[in-house]
């Protein structure tokens, strides 16, 4: 059973997986991308059994697509977005976004690629709510997945990159240097559904799995909210 999700849940699918495999016996084999990228490759037959989504848009545009089990799509989970820096590096304090493009003056600020990674998405909604996208335009280096992002800012390749609240907790190497106003971009749901054609007994189950008080548990660990968010 082949369950493609964002890569922002690599952690908790894994950690799902293997409890689930456990539990049941039966095989997880998760794929982990930006929530555009798989969208993609299922829209072109990819032989997913459940897709988990950072961003409810990918989920529509399956379902438009008459591609996912009727009923079957829900949110999962949410997430807040957050500003990270290398630990050793010294930030503003109190941090102003306002200052930012001064901050980053000649240098780069890594995002994901708003085309195809959530991540990216609310990272360019945000910045625009608060009016400084077209005065950091030509700093941002463009990824294509969030823990790319993440990564970039732990080498001390960036001085800044925008990444999920969850991937910021698991990262030793890098800290928030500030929290996005919630007001400031949409709210980061998951999106969760069965691919159509592929709900197998072990996908139904893996599914109800994920929802079930066990399986949001895991959530909670990594520091998603529930599943209303």
């Amino acid at each position: 059973m082949v369950v493609f999700a964002a890569a922002s849940t690599t952690d908790v699918v894994t950690e799902a997986a293997s409890a689930f495999e456990k539990k049941t016996g039966f095989t997880v084999t998760p794929s982990f991308a930006a929530s555009g990228t798989l969208a993609r490759q299922i829209g072109e037959g990819a032989p997913a059994n459940i897709f988990i989504s950072a961003n409810i848009q990918w989920v529509d545009y399956l379902d438009s697509k008459g591609l996912l089990e009727s009923g079957s799509r829900l949110v999962i989970a949410s997430n807040q977005l957050v500003l990270v820096a290398p630990k050793g590096d010294e930030v503003p304090d109190p941090f102003k976004f306002a200052q930012l493009p001064n901050l980053v003056d000649g240098r780069r600020l890594a995002i994901g690629n708003p085309a195809h990674v959530p991540a990216g998405s609310y990272a360019k909604s945000a910045f625009q709510s608060l009016g400084i996208w077209t005065h950091l335009q030509s700093n941002f280096v463009l990824l294509p997945n969030v823990r790319a992002v993440l990564a970039l800012v732990e080498r001390g390749e960036v001085p800044y990159g925008v990444v999920y609240e969850t991937d910021a907790r698991l990262s030793k190497d890098v800290k928030i240097a500030e929290r996005f106003p919630k007001e400031s971009y949409p709210v980061i749901a998951y999106g969760m559904a069965m691919v159509k054609g592929n709900a197998s007994h072990a996908a139904k189950l893996f599914y109800d799995y994920l929802k079930s008080e066990e399986g949001q548990a895991i959530f909670h660990k990594y520091g998603f909210s529930g599943s209303q968010p």
